[in-house]
């Protein structure tokens, strides 16, 4: 009978654990991850833009005396770096769902959510796309955080292809892996 209550107890315990309710109505905000969207085939544009300061930092190449940066899911930074103890911060060129970089010559291999993008970085003030192979890589479910822990916005599939994942301080959020 001792057994029985205490393994009452102990289901009860784990139960009451699982509820997720916010106090008395109040409403409570939590760090989690948010879905980064793009409107229909948006996520294909490729733009050269001013420099800017580096978010998440990804994979990192060096070449001729500049650094090319992936900052993951945006694109890629590049910075001189000639004299390192004064790098200079010359152009971003924003490639969505990117993750990955590789140069060869003067061309920059990198993904595009799901295609193959190669850029020709031969003059920095002119670059620009010049092929596109698509579907080289498989799609990822995109509906749960691939490397997460925790609490998630929900995805929406209204507002779009979601094309990566950034932390957020979430409000109330309904998904939890």
């Amino acid at each position: 009978m001792k057994h029985l209550w205490f393994f009452s107890m102990v289901i009860l315990l784990t139960l009451y654990s699982c509820i997720d309710e916010s106090p008395s109505g109040s409403v409570y905000q939590i760090h989690g991850l948010r879905p980064i969207y793009a409107d229909g085939l948006d996520w294909q544009n490729i733009t050269v833009e001013d420099a800017r300061p580096v978010g998440q930092l990804g994979k990192i190449y060096y070449k001729d005396g500049l650094i090319y940066v992936s900052e993951v899911n945006k694109g890629i930074h590049i910075i001189d770096n000639q004299s390192p103890v004064n790098p200079i911060f010359l152009k971003f060129i924003s490639i969505p769902g990117s993750k990955d970089i590789s140069i060869k010559g003067n061309f920059l291999y990198t993904d595009n959510v799901t295609d193959l993008v190669v850029l020709d970085i031969s003059d920095l003030d002119n670059i620009e796309a010049i092929n596109r192979i698509p579907n080289v890589y498989p799609a990822v479910n995109q509906n749960y955080p691939e490397f997460g822990n925790g609490y998630f916005e929900c995805v929406d599939n209204n507002l779009g292809t979601v094309i990566g994942w950034e932390q957020a301080l979430l409000t109330e959020p309904q998904c939890r892996i």
